[in-house]
């Protein structure tokens, strides 16, 4: 069983759906009940210092003073309420999620995310699995870990689907890396060009599955990304000479370089060399190489008209042929931590 990783500087973002004229739940009812865990849970991390985001989605006739109300008093605090008129609610779209409801809460949803929680990236929640929320995440805490590099010059370098997620990223990379640890334990510069590293290798990495599942193409530019995160000559000449073992004129022959033109080839030696770390560290962090595969395929393709748990479903448990043919690649770059794809 894996053991949870920390999430120090992330907090968590919640939604919960109610399709019909089921809320509030009855009295000492398990839905009921499991909000009230909830509500439990997030006054138990606020007063630890982390302040999760919750938004309840009703859909049906509903008072939007009187649910927050009945939320507040379940004891949740930092929350929002929408709520959706809908003439064509029956049970059995309450049930399947089915038809036009669903959509209007998926693109509400979407809405929500994309306006109020841009860096939010897709994780089941550990700390709320009692309660059944329609999805869950983790984004960034501001102010929390310091970086030695400026996270618009990160985001710059990542693929397009993941710029507004920069800061996010980057304290799940200080989580696993332990980054505050690395630069705590070594001389400025050289604690500074080793975060730029790990922060080098993320980046190529999510260029790498953005070629491998066929949404584009693995556009890592190591020259850029050198620049852009303060990586110092020095620390790049030692890195290529110590992970490199070909000889360096035959090198710069190799690549029509002049040896003062050597520097991406160290990021690419870099990277190369933290790569299976950075993934492994990753897959503990998310759950394992499934939950993996979902953040970074969400990130991508997000759907919101139906629980988060059924949409990982159906793209984990596929049966399908022509969809398992599509998932083979961005599986393997996940569970190896490259394929020849990426590099497309």
């Amino acid at each position: 069983m894996l053991t949870p990783s920390p999430q120090y500087g992330l907090r968590q973002v919640l939604i919960h759906v109610t399709i019909g004229d089921y809320f509030p739940p009855s009295t000492d009812s398990a839905p009921e009940i499991s909000l009230l865990r909830a509500a439990n849970r997030s006054m138990l991390r606020k007063k630890n210092g982390t302040t999760d985001v919750f938004l309840f989605v009703l859909v049906g006739h509903y008072d939007t003073d009187m649910a927050r109300e009945v939320i507040s008093g379940y004891g949740f605090t930092n929350f929002s309420v929408i709520t959706m008129e809908s003439d064509q609610l029956d049970e059995q779209l309450s049930i399947s999620y089915g038809g036009n409801v669903s959509a209007e809460v998926g693109d509400c949803v979407s809405s929500w995310l994309n306006r109020e929680h841009p860096g939010a990236l897709a994780l089941f929640s550990r700390e709320y699995q009692s309660a059944p929320f329609w999805w869950t995440g983790i984004e960034h805490d501001d102010g929390v870990l310091e970086r030695p590099f400026n996270t618009d010059d990160f985001a710059s370098e990542l693929p397009a689907t993941h710029r507004t997620r920069a800061a996010t990223w980057l304290i799940v990379l200080g989580n696993v890396a332990k980054l505050h640890t690395v630069q705590a334990t070594s001389p400025d510069v050289l604690g500074s060009d080793r975060a730029a590293s790990w922060a080098a290798t993320l980046c190529e990495w999510l260029h790498g599955f953005n070629a491998a599942s066929g949404n584009g193409y693995n556009d890592f530019d190591a020259d850029s990304v050198s620049e852009k995160l303060g990586m110092s000559d020095f620390y790049l000449g030692f890195e290529f000479a110590r992970l490199c073992t070909d000889d360096l004129e035959t090198l710069c022959d190799e690549h029509d370089l002049d040896l003062d033109k050597i520097g991406w080839l160290a990021v690419a030696a870099i990277t190369a060399n933290l790569r299976d770390e950075l993934r492994s560290m990753l897959s503990d962090f998310f759950d394992g190489d499934s939950g993996l595969l979902w953040v970074l395929y969400s990130s991508i393709w997000p759907r919101f008209a139906k629980p988060m748990v059924d949409y990982s479903q159906e793209l984990l448990q596929t049966d399908d042929y022509n969809r398992l043919a599509e998932l083979d690649a961005p599986w393997r770059f996940v569970s190896e931590g490259w394929c020849d794809e990426a590099d497309v």
